[in-house]
């Protein structure tokens, strides 16, 4: 049994290449390729019954259109986990920072770590320009910052272009510092 049996004059199919069509003609003489098909753009191309036109040997025609979802950008997944790093410090003030904050901190810096092969462990040298990243209160978009700091309770980059991944991962959702 072929895709296309019953077939006749005036059916509206539709293909990949051109889109909407209409059913010109079935010939009688062409056993290969019987089904003629017009366009919308105009175009006219002849198929056999199991929808494969002339030229491609891969069915293109059906009876209806086929929707694609295009697929979204994985998220990024941390290789190692990220909870070693939340352990006491002398060096994070607790009584101004939550649980949550330094969790957030944890993720960001191991998010740092694996993505940002120069910035890796990166520490900060007083006077010495590195990169951070802030979130804006309205927008809630990530946003890029220069520093000349090296406070310890903040992630730093060393290179422009890796904050700009960060901020650029972090914007698209790709990865939630909040998540687990």
């Amino acid at each position: 049994m072929n895709y296309f049996d019953g077939i006749k004059v005036g059916d509206k199919v539709w293909d990949f290449q051109y889109g909407w069509g209409k059913v010109i003609d079935i010939l009688k003489n062409n056993l290969n390729f019987p089904i003629v098909v017009i366009f919308e753009n105009g175009e006219k191309e002849s198929f056999d019954y199991n929808g494969k036109p002339f030229k491609n040997s891969n069915q293109t025609l059906f009876w209806d259109e086929i929707k694609f979802e295009i697929p979204k950008k994985p998220k990024v997944e941390l290789k190692e986990n990220y909870s070693k790093l939340i352990k006491p410090s002398a060096k994070i003030n607790y009584t101004y920072t939550s649980f949550e904050q330094i969790k957030r901190f944890a993720r960001l810096l191991a998010l740092r770590d694996q993505e940002c092969q120069d910035s890796r462990g990166y520490e900060p040298k007083l006077g010495k320009k590195s990169y951070g990243i802030t979130k804006e209160a309205i927008s809630k978009k990530f946003h890029i910052y220069e520093t000349y700091d090296n406070c310890p309770d903040r992630v730093y980059l060393k290179t422009k272009e890796d904050a700009q991944k960060i901020c650029d991962i972090l914007n698209s959702g790709r990865f939630d510092l909040e998540g687990e």
